[in-house]
């Protein structure tokens, strides 16, 4: 399903993008580097739980219903 795809890039771009906050930012000890990995790993999982795909319109059903 296409909604997967977006869900993945959209992870991907974000624990990326923190961790390259992280590095840019100067984070040294090891207390700040967790905290740069739960920051990008909480908002992903939460992310994935949460969002569900769209329910199918009735043009799909009858489709499926048809097959």
């Amino acid at each position: 399903m296409q909604t997967d795809y977006v869900k993945a890039a959209l992870t991907g771009v974000w624990i990326l993008a923190v961790g390259v906050l992280g590095y840019v930012s100067g984070t040294t000890s090891f207390a700040g580097w967790t905290v740069v990995a739960i920051v990008s790993l909480v908002p992903p999982a939460v992310m994935v739980r949460l969002w569900s795909a769209p329910t199918p319109s009735m043009s799909e059903t009858i489709r499926e219903v048809l097959k």
